[in-house]
């Protein structure tokens, strides 16, 4: 059953087909939270509330874009949690950051130092880039996001996804060799 059905039937009142949307994007959710912030009970919580909220509200309408209206409103509750938590402290602290630890990528390329050293340089320049690059790079090819659906999140047009992953794969391509540019590519596309 596709995400829009579910998220019709849920706002008939059908609380199954909120558990549903609920475990179909728990890991997704999750796995978002987490670049915000390392505390995963923290966000566990917070995904909660998304759910909680979906339950309580009264102004839902009907969207196409289900997956990228469960992250925003996980982003915001997060921000407005971390702003609650922390008055003082900048929420910039907190953006958006792709953990990999070095011991993850030697287990992934045990043998193998060539792909270990291109994946370490992928990651360093991916950290070079600019949090929204960043963000839009990871929702578009770890997540899967659909341009629409970034614009959504990101909340910019969605022209402006386009330039930024446009942006971020020229800012790449400018730290990397051509080989190793198109082998990642190649990972992207896959």
């Amino acid at each position: 059953m596709s995400d829009v059905v579910l998220w019709d039937l849920m706002l008939k009142g059908d609380m199954k087909a909120m558990s549903l949307l609920y475990k179909k994007h728990y890991e997704l959710l999750l796995n978002f939270g987490l670049k915000y912030t390392s505390d995963e009970e923290f966000v566990k919580d917070c995904i909660q509330d998304v759910f909680v909220k979906l339950c309580v509200s009264k102004r839902l309408s009907s969207t196409k874009y289900v997956r990228s209206y469960l992250l925003t409103s996980l982003k915001h509750i997060i921000f407005d949690e971390l702003s609650s938590l922390k008055v003082t402290e900048e929420l910039d602290e907190h953006f958006f950051e792709l953990k990999i630890e070095n011991s993850v990528l030697e287990t992934l390329f045990k043998g193998n130092d060539e792909d270990l050293q291109l994946s370490k340089k992928l990651i360093n320049v991916y950290k070079s880039l600019p949090d929204n690059q960043r963000m839009a790079i990871y929702l578009r090819y770890v997540r899967g996001l659909s341009y629409k659906e970034m614009a959504i999140v990101l909340n910019v047009n969605p022209q402006s996804s386009m330039n930024l992953v446009s942006r971020a794969l020229t800012s790449l391509r400018s730290k990397m060799t051509l080989d190793e540019y198109l082998l990642i590519m190649i990972l992207f596309c896959s």
